[in-house]
């Protein structure tokens, strides 16, 4: 990591003396997600009014992040800081009292929410299946710790006598995007499909899948067809459909004429649910779960589309009733940390 001034090591620990502030985890604080956040609330699109946001990791991943201390050094964001997570982890103790579990509590009890992002596949052997074909797992460590952190607080089919921290606080918010929402579905005990073109639709190539209706499509294989290069990155918009009574609808306030368009930028999609889940959104023909909410806990729910980039607020969707749908997530994202906010 590179070298750590005065300044950021004050901002590591600021989060234990934040007075006023409560506590939102931000698991993966990467610079881009960081800066992501930031952008939301300088949009006031997402609002961190009253909430210091503390970026959480192993110290075993890959990602540099010294790279997150000097975007909070440089842009001066007082309100942001990082924790890192020690201890070994690996597939075979995620699920139980492990070397991180006391770091888990502190984090669960000095905080009022979690938010865990976009990235790329969980390693299959945390949800006990072989590695698909093309199946890329380039992290596995900020795996390991977020869907250790997700079994502590939720409990999951891995171990039916576990008592999730949460049965003590119902009110913590959880919230997932993309990965985030596979990792808490994995993390529960679900399972997951590891490609949607090859073990939905049963096709191997990608001219095949450009071919096929806008909404059959999470991801942008574009680029694949003119390089033979396979961007993750690239994004596509389509449709889904919202399951009547689901948060997406009650608690956003979204009035519903059309389905709402939204970007996706993913190849793999939740088989099994695990434990509590209700699905709250799936693709329009129905193959693909796009959004969960939890059937106990209320403030828990993950969507598989990405309502956080910046791609958004382009011209595809900008005065449509689909940016309306994305800025009323966003609004239900900022009433519910202030219901939650701790006194």
């Amino acid at each position: 990591m590179r070298h750590i001034t005065l300044f950021t090591l004050l901002m590591i620990c600021c989060y234990f003396r934040a007075g006023a502030q409560d506590t939102l985890l931000l698991f993966h604080p990467t610079a881009n997600n960081l800066q992501v956040i930031q952008h939301l609330n300088d949009e006031d699109v997402f609002s961190l009014d009253g909430y210091h946001l503390l970026g959480v990791y192993h110290e075993l991943e890959k990602y540099d992040y010294g790279q997150a201390l000097e975007y909070i050094e440089h842009n001066h964001t007082d309100n942001f800081s990082l924790r890192k997570i020690t201890g070994s982890l690996g597939p075979g103790d995620l699920f139980e009292v492990n070397a991180c579990t006391g770091q888990y509590m502190h984090l669960f009890s000095n905080s009022s929410g979690a938010l865990f992002m976009g990235g790329p596949d969980i390693p299959p052997s945390v949800f006990s299946e072989a590695v698909h074909l093309l199946t890329t797992v380039t992290d596995p460590f900020r795996h390991y710790v977020e869907t250790s952190y997700l079994f502590h607080l939720l409990g999951g089919n891995q171990d039916p006598g576990w008592k999730p921290y949460m049965e003590e606080r119902e009110d913590y918010l959880i919230s997932g995007i993309c990965l985030g929402m596979q990792t808490m579905n994995v993390a529960t005990g679900g399972t997951m499909i590891q490609d949607i073109p090859t073990e939905i639709y049963g096709i191997w190539n990608a001219e095949e899948i450009l071919d096929l209706p806008p909404d059959r499509m999470h991801r942008n294989y574009a680029d694949m067809v003119k390089t033979g290069y396979d961007d993750p990155a690239s994004d596509h918009f389509h449709r889904i459909k919202l399951e009547d009574g689901s948060f997406l609808i009650t608690e956003t306030g979204y009035q519903r004429e059309a389905d709402p368009l939204v970007l996706s930028s993913h190849h793999q999609a939740l088989e099994q649910l695990g434990k509590g889940w209700i699905v709250a959104a799936q693709s329009i023909d129905g193959k693909v779960v796009e959004a969960i909410e939890h059937e106990k806990y209320p403030f828990v729910f993950g969507v598989q589309f990405h309502p956080e980039k910046p791609g958004l607020f382009q011209e595809v969707i900008k005065n449509t009733d689909s940016f309306a749908f994305h800025l009323a997530y966003w609004q239900y994202m900022t009433d519910a940390l202030q219901k939650i906010k701790r006194k």
